[in-house]
């Protein structure tokens, strides 16, 4: 073990599905060392970095988060790893995503740098991202991060949503989204995972095949199964594995919008 390559999991709730995922066996680990540090978001207002060190505020903080951390860590620390994958995170996207296409719904008055401006704000303005940034500023961990995925589809809870006029851009829309996402974040040193697109429906919505068991009960839409958490780890190993080449963002060939000056 201790000549594989050190990958940490770092999250909220929405890291279990990651967990789950190696539990049950969906992906082949075998390859790195892997250790998870994570707690419920609520703990995540609790938390600050210094010097690509992620520090609990508090002392009750610093023991929920080593209960749920096989060697009992109380802080997490970027240089005791290869690479960390900070899955969810509170780092929110169906939002902003939201927010910005009802805007253009509406018409012509969003420009092309103030939708790009719209979006790196939101993601920088998160605290779990802003937690996943200070991890990779001081380039000794290999930071990726997975947002939290789109709402699980529901047609009863979230037909109102999505306008027709928005319905009607979302699909042009999304990958440029995507590709702002992915440069701010490669600005900040962090290798954004996109939503794999096999996993979406209805454009802007999870498949409910990678829902909670029991969602509709439970009215958790928001929650991911370990099927979910087998695609996302299984692109982060990809990566760690593949490279040089794995440093870019997987986006869409040509859908990076030229870089704006704020």
């Amino acid at each position: 073990m201790a000549d594989l390559p050190r990958l940490c999991v770092f999250g909220d709730s929405h890291y279990a599905c990651v967990r789950q995922a190696e539990v049950q066996g969906l992906v082949d680990v075998r390859g790195v060392a892997l250790e998870y540090w994570g707690h419920v978001g609520s703990r995540f207002r609790h938390l600050e970095v210094r010097d690509g060190t992620i520090h609990p505020l508090d002392e009750f903080t610093a023991q929920r988060f080593a209960k749920f951390n096989a060697l009992g860590r109380t802080f997490l620390p970027a240089a005791d790893f290869d690479a960390i994958l900070v899955a969810g995170a509170r780092v929110y996207v169906w939002r902003m995503f939201h927010r910005l296409l009802q805007r253009l719904s509406e018409g012509p008055f969003v420009s092309q740098g103030l939708q790009q401006r719209i979006l790196t704000d939101s993601l920088r303005g998160q605290a779990g991202y802003r937690l996943a940034a200070g991890l990779a500023a001081t380039g000794t961990a290999r930071v990726l991060l997975a947002p939290v995925a789109y709402y699980t589809a529901s047609p009863e809870r979230f037909a109102a949503t999505i306008t027709p006029q928005m319905a009607a851009i979302l699909q042009d829309k999304l990958p440029g989204f995507w590709a702002v996402l992915a440069e701010t974040a490669a600005r900040d040193g962090i290798e954004l995972i996109p939503q794999p697109q096999e996993t979406v429906v209805d454009g802007l919505f999870t498949d409910p095949a990678y829902a909670v068991q029991g969602h509709i009960e439970k009215q958790d839409y928001e929650h991911h199964n370990a099927a979910y958490g087998a695609v996302i780890l299984a692109q982060a190993l990809e990566r760690l594995q593949g490279g040089e080449q794995a440093l870019r963002p997987v986006i869409a060939p040509g859908k990076i919008p030229a870089r704006t000056e704020a």
